[in-house]
């Protein structure tokens, strides 16, 4: 279900992180469903269970999962943490709008792209 892409300028937490979120925001992951385990997720992603540690904290942090202590990590019931995550990407798109409207390209051709990378 989760992938690392190797050529992502994103830290590979951050990218579990997005991942955590949009399958809490498209229904793959619901409320109360069990993640895999630190050590299963760094095998399964060839990298350090600390990253996959760091992730979870960080999707504890912003309210899109909590743990059980010794049981392991679960969906949170609220969407509350998704908002959070929806709200830095769309700053973060913004800002890269923002950006790419500065160096002179047209608005109109920035929204194709938008709507092309989407499709």
């Amino acid at each position: 279900m989760f992938s690392i892409n190797s050529r992502s300028s994103l830290p590979i937490f951050e990218q579990i992180v997005q991942q955590v979120a949009k399958y809490i925001a498209i229904g793959i992951l619901k409320p109360h469903d069990q993640l895999p385990t630190v050590r299963i997720l760094a095998k399964e992603l060839g990298i350090n269970p600390n990253t996959v540690s760091k992730a979870y904290h960080e999707c504890e942090m912003a309210g899109l999962i909590y743990s059980v202590a010794g049981k392991g990590s679960f969906v949170s019931e609220t969407t509350e943490g998704l908002d959070s995550v929806l709200e830095d990407a769309y700053s973060i798109l913004a800002s890269a709008y923002q950006q790419l409207i500065e160096l002179g390209e047209d608005p109109e051709t920035v929204q194709n792209f938008l709507k092309r990378a989407h499709s």
